[in-house]
């Protein structure tokens, strides 16, 4: 009596049956780190967008422009392009006196894109807010903008709370300090 050795149609259905159940209970974890792991990403970018815009702007240079401010902003309202916009704003210095230039003199530095799916949920409890680092008397100054009024920001620490597809879990949730007195940005 010779018999084949192979596998039966049940046999194999019910091993398929385990891969498919394996391979779905693993993704779940896989998936939340790689979500969690995205938050800490965009709050590592943004946090070194504000530090290199706090340089530029101490240095007072831009490619080949000199004295310029630089501003960074962040916007809420338009979550379908997602991404912080930097912008130079240069100064004209002269032996006796310093002067803005116009506003339509401001020149897109560069734009981030924030990881995909992570939005910027508020900035402070506000929907936008432009950071302004002064080269020329390296104060920050900070504003916002309700229904086109502008209001001053002045406060201690302001936070960016950000949240993978505007989820409410707490491990899907981040959130950045910024310690406007002494510049540090905790994430």
């Amino acid at each position: 009596m010779n018999r084949k050795k192979w596998f039966t149609l049940i046999e194999l259905m019910i091993s398929i049956t385990i891969m498919a159940v394996l391979t779905m209970i693993s993704y779940a974890p896989y998936s939340y780190y790689q979500n969690k792991a995205s938050l800490k990403v965009t709050a590592r970018e943004v946090s070194q967008i504000l530090s290199e815009a706090r340089n530029m702007a101490i240095n007072g240079a831009v490619g080949n422009e000199w004295n310029v401010s630089i501003w960074v902003y962040f916007d809420t309202i338009d979550t379908s392009n997602n991404m912080v916009k930097v912008f130079s704003f240069p100064h004209d210095i002269d032996k006796l006196n310093i002067s803005y230039l116009e506003w339509w003199s401001t020149k897109l530095i560069k734009t981030v894109n924030l990881t995909k799916w992570i939005i910027i949920d508020d900035i402070d409890g506000k929907q936008n807010l432009l950071f302004l680092f002064d080269s020329i008397t390296w104060n920050i100054t900070y504003y916002t903008w309700v229904w086109s009024n502008r209001e001053d920001l002045v406060k201690d620490n302001i936070t960016i709370n950000f949240s993978y597809k505007w989820s409410t879990s707490p491990n899907l949730n981040k959130t950045i300090n910024y310690y406007t007195k002494t510049n540090i940005i905790d994430y």
